[in-house]
């Protein structure tokens, strides 16, 4: 079980944890963001705190993450300068006691720490969630070598390093312990001449690197320097592997292979805690002539803060992982290695020591043109457009001001939100590319390909407002836009069913949605096909399966994903299982009858670590099934309902609830009054949604019929047809001669005045159909 207090260390130098309660319900969950406070202000908002940060906060006056003053900045000033010393040689001593139960303890487990995104931060085994796991994922504890202090952004364990030698000292951590003298292996190391062939590579292939240079109608105008300072290069990847094994295939490709863009990662290469010198200076001389020219061997100013005292030092970057992404084929996209063993971000050695600001971008071409543009240091999101995983933030925290550069349409403005939430409002700015023009620009790079001041759109930049308290001049350019653009404010819409997004107008963040039907007509199978192609467009989602097991689930999206039955095709199990791992697919560990409550604080933890936008409960049932008995079930459900539709709105993602109807209702009658339980649970969704069969028993076809649509009132009926080879549903025409049903065209260009005619002149022709001699037809 989660705690309630998610994330706790999160500072900045000279900056302490600002703390807030948010209420949920009978939940408080403590919230925090980054701030740089004056000292009394930092005393004041620790009383916040729990009492552990408090005592913390007491001894350190600064957050458990950062280096204590040596000098206490309450010193009185009656205070000798014998004193002074005395207390400097104190807390020296200390740093040095700590220093040698680090090295000793991680020697004594065998493991082999990395260098984490911050200068005074290694990447240690999680001594709680890494039982288990291979050697390449246990690394995942941020542990503060000032302090001690660690957290593990995989679980969110927290603690001192008191805490940290208790939980590594149980049984279940010792026996992963390697039983010979042998440490852990090394992170994956790239060679420095792979890096120089894949940068040759993008030179040498005169369309690409010509699409991205060049300064013609079509292309982005980036400038070779800067393409080299960022390490973009050029690969070649035959489509039919399941993954990148050999890194020199990449760079010579072969006949099938195709072109690919390629994003280097980087991180330090090591710091001085590891190395064992007291100045990173020493570390970036020593390897400075070994390593030139390459992205891995960059040089750059890291002001490593000590309190009072400031010491300018060089870190080395390197390497730790390549993203490939096809040129002319969008759906492929993979990483070597497959496992990021190390943290890193595109763009992370281009921040200088004095950089106050950065920028942070859905994809890394427009991470290159903002800061060629802007001269403000960019990096780009790790995992998809729209998700920022706790490594990136803790990457993020050194940065007085965040600009978050999303695309600048209504699914991007919604994660820009929620990111700068999750980073602190008070120091992000959000940055619109179209400048509410619904013709403008969607990215960074585009806007630089059409000749746009990429330095005039970032000063438009906007701080988030309070989401609370609006006046109509907040509103009004936003329903100008809503009103003229009602294609632009759609949600993420289906690939594979077209039909459905001319009636629900795609999936929207915020809203609760019932799926219905009657039993054994498909419901599961229709979610899990349609969750799995929002996920395929990027969105996020986290499944609650109480009913079927996870590893059913899963096997059926599988074979929903690669649309063809995995279980008759074993030899390709493997390929779509390393497609299927890309995708941000989560899955709720509970089954059978659970409290509602605790599946809501594993929803929010979803929420914040994992940026879900979508949740899928089913059923809602199975999830109540124990939970209450008689009459009281009813008003148990009803407050589930109430509850998911509270959570929707709170944490602005879509929830799908699927619901059974009630047992006594003739299949043939079914309506928005069928769903099992009171009116509550239809009148809290925004959307109802009922399945159900077409024709006799064995039929494959079945009809979607939307009931109720809170978004425009769009209601109307998408048929479907069921591939057993596919496990999965096609949308077909509608039924021939069908009286007294509204027809919706499945097409998602028309403009909302076209949509309405579209959905006339069907509802006119459903009432009469007549044969080529004019002559009616009999109802069927």
């Amino acid at each position: 079980m989660f705690g309630t207090v998610l994330v706790r260390a999160a500072a900045v130098r000279r900056g302490l944890v600002h703390a807030s309660i948010r209420r949920h319900g009978t939940q408080q969950r403590l919230i925090t963001t980054v701030q740089r406070q004056p000292t009394a202000q930092r005393r004041q908002l620790a009383t916040l705190m729990p009492a552990e940060a408090q005592d913390e906060t007491k001894l350190h006056d600064t957050d458990p993450w950062t280096k204590p003053d040596p000098f206490g900045h309450a010193a009185s000033a009656r205070n000798t300068h014998t004193c002074s010393k005395t207390a400097k040689d104190s807390v020296k001593s200390d740093d040095v006691a700590l220093e040698h139960s680090i090295r000793d303890f991680l020697g004594s487990t065998r493991q082999r720490p990395r260098a984490g995104l911050k200068a005074d931060e290694l990447v240690v085994k999680c001594p709680v969630c890494s039982p288990g796991k291979p050697r390449r994922l246990a690394y995942s504890a941020h542990l503060s070598t000032q302090t001690g202090a660690f957290v593990c952004t995989n679980c969110f364990e927290q603690g001192s390093w008191e805490k940290y030698q208790e939980l590594a000292m149980r049984r279940n951590f010792q026996n992963t312990i390697p039983r010979t003298r042998a440490t852990d292996p090394p992170p994956f190391e790239f060679a420095e001449t792979t890096l120089v062939q894949l940068r040759t590579n993008l030179v040498a292939h005169e369309e690409i690197y010509a699409a991205l240079t060049g300064q013609e109608k079509g292309q982005l105008r980036l400038r070779p320097e800067v393409l080299a300072q960022y390490g973009v290069g050029l690969g070649f990847l035959d489509t039919g592997v399941p993954e990148i094994s050999d890194v020199q295939a990449l760079v010579e490709g072969s006949d099938h292979a195709v072109p690919c863009l390629v994003f280097p990662r980087t991180a330090f290469r090591t710091n001085s805690f590891i190395e064992g010198t007291s100045s990173l200076a020493d570390i970036a001389n020593s390897t400075a002539q070994e390593s030139k020219g390459v992205i891995s061997s960059m040089l750059s100013e890291m002001q490593a803060d000590s309190g009072s005292v400031s010491d300018s030092t060089q870190a080395v970057f390197r390497t730790v992982q390549l993203k490939v992404v096809g040129w002319n084929t969008a759906e492929l996209e993979m990483y070597v290695p497959v496992d990021e063993a190390q943290p890193g971000l595109f763009g992370f050695h281009i921040a200088g020591p004095d950089s106050s600001d950065v920028i942070l971008t859905s994809h890394e071409l427009d991470a290159v043109a903002a800061y060629q543009e802007t001269g403000v240091a960019a990096v780009s999101l790790p995992r998809g457009p729209y998700q920022l995983p706790l490594d990136a933030m803790r990457a993020l925290e050194r940065f007085e001001r965040v600009y978050v550069w999303l695309d600048d349409d209504h699914q991007g403005e919604e994660a820009a939100k929620l990111i700068a939430r999750k980073l602190g409002v008070d120091r992000c700015q959000i940055v619109r590319t179209r400048g509410g023009s619904p013709h403008g620009p969607r990215s960074a790079s585009i806007a630089l390909a059409r000749g746009y001041n990429l330095s005039e759109i970032l000063e438009q930049a906007q701080p988030v407002q309070h989401d609370k308290v609006l006046d109509f001049s907040a509103l009004r350019e936003a329903v100008k836009f809503e009103v003229t653009n009602p294609d632009l404010i759609r949600g993420v819409e289906s690939k594979e069913l077209p039909g459905w997004n001319a009636i629900y107008k795609g999936l929207r963040p915020g809203e609760l949605t019932i799926l219905s039907g009657p039993t054994g007509c498909g419901k599961t199978t229709v979610i899990s096909q349609m969750s799995l192609d929002f996920c395929k467009s990027g969105v996020s989602t986290l499944w609650g399966s109480f009913e079927i097991p996870n590893v059913r689930l899963a096997t059926r999206m599988m074979s929903q994903f690669a649309k063809r039955n995995i279980a008759q095709n074993v030899a390709e199990i493997d390929y779509w299982s390393r497609k299927f791992e890309q995708l941000p697919m989560y899955f709720l560990k509970f089954h059978g009858s659970t409290n509602p409550d605790t599946v809501l604080e594993t929803m929010r933890h979803a929420v914040y670590a994992y940026d879900v936008k979508h949740i899928v409960i089913d059923n809602l049932q199975f999830m109540m099934s124990m939970q209450a008995k008689g009459i009281d079930k009813y008003d148990a459900q009803d407050a589930a309902i109430a509850t998911f539709r509270q959570f929707a709105t709170d944490e602005n993602v879509h929830i799908t609830v699927v619901a059974h109807l009630r047992k006594d209702q003739p299949s043939a009658d079914v309506d928005i009054n069928s769903i099992f339980g009171s009116a509550k649970v239809t009148q809290e969704a925004d959307n109802v949604v009922i399945l159900q069969r077409q024709g006799n028993s064995d039929s494959k076809v079945r009809c979607i019929n939307v009931v109720k649509n809170r978004f425009d009132g769009t209601l109307g009926k998408v048929f479907i047809e069921y591939d057993r080879d596919t496990m999965a549903f096609a949308e077909v025409p509608p039924p021939r001669k069908r009286k007294g049903v509204k027809i919706v065209k499945s097409s998602s260009r028309l403009s909302m005045a076209d949509r309405l005619l579209a959905e006339m002149e069907a509802d006119a022709a459903s009432q009469r159909a007549v044969d080529a001699d004019g002559n009616e037809l009999p109802s069927s």
